[in-house]
C-alpha cells in the first residue's frame, strides 16, 4: 500500500492488485458496498468502460457466490484490455480482494475468542453493524443511479428514468421480502420481465 502511494506511475498489473487490495482492506458491510468501491478504483482508472462494468455486474448477480467475485471478472477485463492475458488479471483481481481479509481474519484468530466475550467489544461491534446497514443503503442507492444501460450508452443512467424498471424492482423486493419468494426464481421474474420490456418496447 505504501508503494502505491508512493510510485506515481504504476504499471497496470501492479495498479490492479493495490485497487483491489485497498478495496478488499477498506471494505465493510458485506458485498454491495464492494460495488461502489470497485467501480471507483477500476472504471474511474480506466481500465474498464462503464458499460462493461454495468454488464459484468448484471451476470454476476445473477450467479451465486459472493460480490467480491466480480473482482475476478473485473481483472480479467483490464488485464485482457491492456495486452495482458486474463487469466492473469483475474488471479491478481481474486488475490487482491480476498487477501485483506484472510490476512485479518487468521491475525486476529488468537485473540478474538478472548475479546468477544467483552461487552464495550459487543457495543461497538453493534455500532458498527449499523453503521454498515447505512453503507448497503448507499450502495444500492449508487447502483440504481448507475443500473440502467442501453446499447447506445457509454455509462449507465438511473433505473429511475424507465417505468418499468421501477416496477420490476418493487416486484422483486415485494416477492422476495413479503411473499417469501426464493432469490433464484427472483432473478429468473427479472429476467422474464425484461424480455417483457424488450418485446414491449424494441421489439
Amino acid at each position: 500500500m505504501v508503494a502505491r502511494a508512493l510510485v506515481p506511475s504504476r504499471p497496470l498489473l501492479f495498479g490492479l492488485f493495490s485497487n483491489m487490495y485497498l478495496a478488499g482492506t477498506i471494505i465493510f458491510g458485506g458485498g454491495p458496498v464492494v460495488i461502489p468501491l470497485l467501480r471507483e478504483y477500476i472504471v474511474t482508472e480506466g481500465w474498464v468502460s462503464p458499460r462493461d462494468f454495468l454488464l459484468g455486474l448484471a451476470i454476476v448477480q445473477s450467479f451465486p457466490g459472493p460480490n467480491f467475485n466480480f473482482a475476478v471478472y473485473l481483472g480479467s477485463l483490464a488485464a485482457l484490455n491492456a495486452g495482458y492475458p486474463a487469466i492473469a488479471g483475474a488471479i491478481i483481481g481474486y488475490i487482491g480482494i480476498f487477501a485483506p481479509g484472510l490476512i485479518l481474519v487468521h491475525g486476529t484468530m488468537g485473540i478474538w475468542k478472548t475479546l468477544r466475550s467483552r461487552p464495550w467489544v459487543k457495543a461497538i461491534l453493534r455500532g458498527i453493524n449499523a453503521a454498515a446497514v447505512g453503507l448497503i443503503y448507499t450502495a444500492v442507492y449508487r447502483l440504481w443511479e448507475i443500473g440502467y444501460v442501453d446499447v447506445s450508452m457509454s455509462s449507465g443512467t438511473s433505473l429511475g428514468r424507465e417505468p418499468w424498471w421501477v416496477v420490476t424492482t418493487a416486484t422483486s423486493y415485494t416477492a422476495t421480502a413479503w411473499f417469501g419468494l426464493p432469490v433464484p426464481v427472483a432473478i429468473l421474474l427479472g429476467g422474464v420481465m425484461g424480455l417483457i420490456w424488450y418485446g414491449v418496447i424494441k421489439a
